[in-house]
């Protein structure tokens, strides 16, 4: 028997995988009960499993209140993306080119918000707010929401520019190129894979958001904050189901910026 056969058998081995296993059916097994009682024909969430049903889905779509609040969370996830990118590939090629000398103290200060816990960001928010009289609305939002997303784009481009080589700003200048020429045309391109996987990031982050989004909308409800108001009522079959196209919105979402973000790594190490 081989080396790799015996270490595949060894205790601590088998314990490890065991454990690992365990951890993960705790992280997803939620998530699992919610997705399969969404489709069970029964109007209480509990076992036995009465039989396949779509027609929470149907309830779902067929509620204008939930369409609506659909509505509002792409807007919302839409422009922070927008903005969260555009600030935040700004800020770290900045840092990054114009600001070394004080590279670490930049970057903690962009990445500071992401420390703060949610509860104390949303009531500082709101106390801003209230200290220049806005109104409260999807604006107010997307401003919140831009606050805690930015430093993960951040964090995301500037893992990729630590590996990006400054010969190639130089080689393309001496070639005659300007400052925007090679930022578009050189820049850009080998920052593309963070950028697009810092967006998908906060796209998943603005679009699941609950605690600051409660602190900064005013009438106006965004998907979690809907679900949050169903479920004073209690978990009902179109809340399973609700929670579902959430769940597969975020997830693939969360996937594609983790394969973006894994290929900047690999091309930064390349």
């Amino acid at each position: 028997m081989s080396a790799y056969s015996n270490r595949r058998y060894d205790p601590v081995t088998i314990l490890f995988a065991a454990w690992f296993w365990l951890v993960l059916a705790f992280l997803f097994a939620p998530l699992v009960v919610v997705v399969v009682f969404s489709f069970n024909d029964s109007e209480i969430s509990m076992l036995p499993f009465k039989g396949f049903t779509l027609r929470w889905y149907e309830q779902m779509f067929a509620n204008d209140d939930l369409r609506t609040s659909l509505v509002n969370s792409l807007i919302v996830s839409g422009f922070t993306v927008v903005i969260s990118t555009s600030l935040g590939v700004s800020a770290a090629y900045g840092i990054h080119r114009y600001a070394s000398g004080m590279r670490t103290i930049l970057n903690s200060a962009a990445i500071m918000p992401i420390m703060v816990p949610r509860l104390i960001l949303g009531i500082a928010l709101l106390t801003f707010f209230n200290l220049f009289q806005a109104h409260l609305s999807l604006a107010t939002v997307v401003f919140g929401h831009v606050v805690f997303t930015l430093p993960y784009v951040v964090l995301i481009v500037s893992a990729r520019l630590v590996g990006f080589n400054p010969a190639l700003e130089e080689a393309a200048r001496d070639l005659g190129a300007g400052t925007f020429t090679v930022f578009w045309r050189i820049v850009l391109p080998l920052l593309r894979p963070a950028i697009v996987g810092g967006a998908l990031l906060s796209f998943t982050l603005s679009f699941d958001e609950v605690v600051v989004t409660f602190f900064t909308t005013g009438t106006d409800n965004t998907l979690p904050m809907m679900i949050w108001s169903m479920l004073r009522f209690g978990i009902t079959p179109e809340i399973n189901a609700v929670a579902t196209f959430t769940i597969l919105i975020s997830g693939l979402a969360a996937v594609t910026a983790e394969l973006m973000i894994r290929r900047s790594q690999k091309a930064g190490a390349g």
